[in-house]
């Protein structure tokens, strides 16, 4: 084979090959590492497997970002600072952080007593990394605007990763709707970016919706982050004025009310959350 054609399959191959050996070799490095946790049912099961997610949008998105021209740079840039970014924040928090503080009127409260966590890190990190990719793509007030909706994206998806395969399956629904919209509206490239961790998603959701693993805040972080990216690169600034207050309502009744309480009390919310997982 001659070695330029060779050159463009393995740089075409590399975040194929690094997402399957992901999944082949992860669950055995976790239990050397000791990289596992009780999940809600009790059942020790390996954790930050959304590691495996990390590694494939860092080398995907790089790759993409190295080729891309000045136009279409700024897009790929976002796509590559976004997962990487918010993936690091939730890997921190997977290793570092504490299950006694959730909540963001808890890590206030701790923050008030002297306190440092790694949710109020996750939190003031997530809204710079938010900003900082926002300014990639839009100009003017709609930076805050884009990086909000950035921001809270990536923490629902945290909010909704309370049980297997939930936040993953709600990924994926918001996801085929995204892709179609952007597909209808002439957005290929960021449907395809989208697309590809759309994929690696539906690869990995099998073992988090069996309660095999847990993403982990490494795995939700990104999912949402990305999402986020896409919603604001796709989306007019009306549309994201939407989905921020939408966004902004979750979250206030998160902090009232048990998200997975409201689900077990709600009979169709219930209907639906038993299809996305094991309970």
């Amino acid at each position: 084979m001659d070695g330029r054609l060779l050159a463009i399959v393995l740089f075409v191959a590399a975040p194929f090959v690094v997402l399957l050996g992901g999944i082949a070799v992860f669950p055995k490095l976790c239990r050397r590492w000791n990289w596992l946790k009780r999940n809600y049912r009790g059942a020790v099961v390996p954790c930050s497997y959304g590691v495996i997610w990390w590694a494939f949008c860092g080398v995907l998105y790089a790759e993409l970002a190295w080729m891309a021209d000045e136009q279409v740079r700024p897009l790929s840039l976002a796509f590559l600072l976004s997962s990487f970014g918010f993936g690091l924040l939730g890997l921190i928090d997977d290793l570092w952080g504490s299950a006694e503080v959730k909540g963001l009127r808890a890590h206030l409260r701790a923050l008030r007593g002297g306190r440092i966590t790694t949710g109020q890190l996750k939190a003031v990190g997530g809204l710079a990394m938010a900003l900082t990719v926002a300014s990639l793509l839009q100009t003017g007030w709609t930076i805050l605007l884009s990086g909000l909706v950035i921001a809270l994206m990536a923490n629902a998806m945290n909010l909704l990763d309370l049980r297997p395969g939930r936040a993953v399956s709600v990924f994926l629904v918001l996801a085929v709707v995204m892709v179609v919209y952007l597909l209808r509206t002439e957005q290929a490239l960021t449907a395809a970016m989208l697309g590809f961790l759309m994929a690696a998603a539906l690869l990995l959701r099998r073992r988090d919706a069996a309660g095999e693993a847990m993403m982990g805040d490494v795995g939700s972080n990104l999912l949402g982050g990305v999402l986020g990216v896409s919603l604001v690169a796709g989306l007019p600034v009306w549309m994201q004025g939407v989905v921020l207050v939408v966004l902004a309502a979750l979250h206030l009744a998160a902090e009232r009310v048990s998200l997975s309480q409201w689900i077990e009390t709600t009979p169709w919310a219930r209907k639906l959350d038993r299809m996305t997982g094991v309970r």
